[in-house]
């Protein structure tokens, strides 16, 4: 690996990791999954959840932002299929530092192609090859790149499932979701329309349908009980999903500690549902999420 000053490996919460550090803040990334486990912007807390429970690797990390590809879910795949894709679970490697300086770093990984774990992806995608490219600075942003070297078409899913830290996931308000339709997966994937802002009353699993032009759209989590705002801006998707288990599932998920689930509101940026990307021999696609905090004095009150 560069020996760069900013770029070092460590273990974190039991996994190697590479930790980035720039004058604004800290990042960590798991070896496996090309996971982020960890954001803390200067003067402010931890932007992700981290179960305290998850299992050893390579099974999947529960928290901060796991890569579902090349399917989201079970989305077009048979039964048999791993459950949000294989490369969680993968151990990836450092590419590129793309840049290095006091203000500014970015790495880009793909997974690792010498282990016996890639055989499930190329057991499924033989021919797709992913990488993810984070940048730190003020801002931190994430690029997921498909490119399809086969000579037939990819029904891609995918999604960035972010785990944001928040005090109590029943206060919490998400903005941007208001007059979407809304695929509620809880309830036979009926089709309703968002009303305004969102808040979480029990379990949720929704797919939000874009309706807006373009591919860049902004969503922003208000948490009133932390003094802050998370602005997601995406491009490259016209979905997005919102999770979290609620307090009765969450009594059956191992990885979720008692009354963790009120810690964390899952965001995430897709192409899941509707929003397939039809990836086209020698194509490619890139989902990006960027990721800024803003503090924010006053308690949340609904908006549009």
């Amino acid at each position: 690996m560069p020996a760069k000053s900013n770029i070092q490996t460590l273990t974190h919460a039991g996994y190697a990791c590479l930790q980035l550090s720039t004058h604004h803040g800290t990042a960590i990334v798991a070896l496996q999954g090309a996971q982020l486990l960890s954001w803390v912007p200067n003067a402010q807390r931890e932007v992700f959840w981290l179960s305290p429970t998850s299992r050893p690797e390579p099974a999947a990390i529960r928290g901060g932002v796991p890569i579902c590809w090349p399917w989201f879910g079970k989305q077009g795949m048979p039964p048999g299929a791993m459950q949000h894709g294989p490369v969680r679970s993968l151990q990836w490697a450092l590419d590129t530092v793309e840049a290095d300086s006091a203000d500014q770093v970015c790495i880009t990984l793909s997974p690792c192609r010498r282990t016996p774990t890639y055989n499930a992806l190329r057991q499924w995608a033989p021919h797709l090859h992913v990488s993810l490219r984070i940048a730190l600075s003020e801002r931190l942003v994430q690029t997921l790149e498909t490119h399809n070297h086969g000579a037939q078409p990819f029904a891609l899913t995918q999604a960035l499932h972010s785990y944001f830290a928040v005090q109590d996931a029943t206060q919490v308000l998400v903005h941007g979701l208001s007059s979407l339709c809304f695929e509620d997966k809880l309830f036979g994937s009926t089709v309703s329309l968002q009303p305004g802002v969102f808040q979480l009353d029990t379990a949720c699993d929704r797919i939000y349908a874009q309706n807006a032009p373009g591919s860049a759209h902004h969503y922003t989590l208000e948490d009133g009980l932390a003094q802050r705002r998370i602005h997601i801006h995406t491009q490259g998707s016209h979905s997005l999903v919102v999770w979290n288990p609620g307090e009765e599932q969450a009594r059956n998920m191992a990885d979720v500690p008692d009354g963790a689930w009120r810690n964390f509101l899952c965001l995430e940026a897709t192409n899941a549902g509707q929003d397939v990307v039809q990836l086209p021999p020698g194509g490619r696609h890139r989902l990006t999420q960027s990721l800024a905090v803003e503090r924010h004095p006053t308690p949340a009150t609904p908006g549009p």
